[in-house]
């Protein structure tokens, strides 16, 4: 079976997996999400082993969860905890790591600090906003509904449904413009792709590709949020899915480059066809951190 074939069976068993986590939302996307940012953060780690690193996994693995358990209960603590939360959760582990690394008597010790809080940040943090954005309208937003205008009129059960639904939603665009993006920039690379969008990088993107990629994921993101997403302005979700379509690819460049460093094509084989959880979800990476904090400044603080 050729490898285009066992990527195309993949990705049939595993997007429906995917969608499925999303809609069921509470604690199923959350381990999903944790999982998917250990896996990576492993994966980078072991890129890192390639550039005479030893990244403090164990300690790098309990940081990237502790920031997935900071963005599930986000949405529902006071808000003057989670204000200190995430600066106090990083100081913290920090400080572990230096002492830590103090300990080790490893060599290198600052590179082993770096790409160990590096990963935590890079991956886990960036990563696991995606339960951010999962729970973007859950808990505390619905408390007082003149956070979130759209949902002013209904009790609190509907809108209680209606958060969780729109957050369901949220995600599932995000995944949706990413895929868009990725597919069309390269079936149309392939077919009229003739200037090189980063040589040094990855010598098979062009230009042409990538223009259809971003415009591509915007007029996704417009046609999904015009059916479901009530709340996000045609001009909003352009802007979104422009943004999920060019940061997306600057996610994959970013980890083209860490491999090129590595010397490695893909991060590891754990995903048949498709390399590892870093290669299928780097522009993830980018995107989520990029749509959650747009949703906040640009639509429930305005």
């Amino acid at each position: 079976m050729s490898n285009t074939a066992v990527r195309t069976i993949v990705a049939l068993i595993a997007a429906p997996i995917i969608i499925g986590l999303v809609i069921l939302g509470g604690w199923w996307f959350w381990a999903f999400a944790q999982m998917l940012a250990i896996l990576a953060l492993k994966e980078l780690y072991d890129l890192g082993k390639h550039t005479t690193a030893s990244p403090q996994r164990i300690t790098g693995y309990v940081g990237s969860f502790l920031v997935g358990v900071y963005f599930m209960i986000v949405g529902i603590a006071p808000e003057a905890l989670t204000r200190l939360l995430f600066p106090a959760l990083i100081l913290i582990f920090v400080l572990t790591v230096l002492i830590i690394e103090l300990l080790r008597n490893k060599p290198h010790p600052l590179w082993n600090a770096a790409i160990t809080v590096f990963g935590v940040v890079y991956i886990g943090a960036f990563l696991t906003s995606l339960i951010g954005l999962r729970v973007t309208f859950s808990g505390k937003m619905l408390e007082t509904p003149v956070v979130v205008p759209f949902l002013n009129g209904l009790s609190p059960t509907e809108r209680l449904a209606a958060g969780d639904k729109w957050g369901a939603w949220l995600v599932f665009a995000t995944f949706i413009g990413i895929w868009t993006c990725d597919s069309l920039a390269f079936f149309a690379g392939k077919a009229f792709g003739k200037h090189k969008l980063f040589p040094r990088v990855s010598p098979n993107k062009s230009w042409e590709g990538a223009v259809v990629g971003f415009l591509s994921s915007s007029a996704a993101f417009v046609a999904l949020a015009h059916y479901l997403l009530p709340f996000l302005p045609p001009l909003h979700a352009a802007v979104i899915g422009a943004l999920v379509g060019i940061i997306g690819q600057f996610g994959d460049l970013v980890e083209s480059l860490f491999k090129r460093d590595a010397g490695v094509k893909d991060s590891s084989n754990i995903i048949p066809g498709h390399g590892g959880v870093y290669d299928r979800f780097d522009a993830a990476m980018f995107v989520a951190p990029v749509v959650y904090l747009y949703v906040h400044f640009f639509l429930l603080l305005s």
